[in-house]
């Protein structure tokens, strides 16, 4: 049955909301876990996130649109779920950094300076490395690349998906 008076932007902000709050969720899980850091981890929240998605187009172009979705509409459901999603992850990521846990990005920094010692990494090129990044580590800047890179990901994301979950009319 297709029921077009829902919109796209509505279905993908609610599916936003959704995946937004289904990785604090598994964020809060890795902190208390002291797994935050843990990179594959990361990697898997992302897979996570893009499982939800996948969830929600499908369910968006079956039972709302009726089975037929075109590349459009697929992408700008796409596009607003992991833009909200990513917003909302931001958000998060900016409290954890300045009031649940202000020390995380030392702690971040450390855990950089233990990788390039493990590369073998000369004390002073250590040092210009942390030089350089050190006036990028503080959660205004981070908070704001984060979501810039969240944007630009969920693009491409966006776009395979959509490319993919597309149905035209018959």
């Amino acid at each position: 049955m297709e029921n077009k008076s829902t919109s796209v932007f509505y279905s993908g902000l609610i599916w936003g909301l959704i995946i937004g709050f289904a990785g604090i969720i598994y964020s809060v899980i890795l902190y208390m876990f002291n797994q935050y850091l843990n990179q594959n981890l990361g990697y898997a929240g992302m897979l996570i996130s893009i499982v939800l998605l996948i969830l929600g187009i499908r369910s968006f172009r079956d039972k709302i649109r009726g089975g037929i979705l075109p590349f459009g509409p697929a992408f700008s459901f796409s596009f607003t779920a992991l833009v909200v999603s990513g917003l909302i992850g931001t958000l998060f990521a900016y409290i954890l950094w300045t009031v649940i846990d202000p020390d995380i990005l030392t702690k971040m920094s450390e855990m950089q300076v233990e990788k390039m010692l493990e590369k073998g990494r000369s004390e002073d090129e250590i040092e210009q490395a942390m030089g350089y990044t050190s006036g990028f580590m503080k959660p205004g800047i981070m908070a704001v690349m984060g979501f810039v890179v969240s944007v630009f990901m969920g693009t491409i994301i966006s776009l395979i998906v959509a490319a993919i979950f597309k149905r035209e009319e018959a």
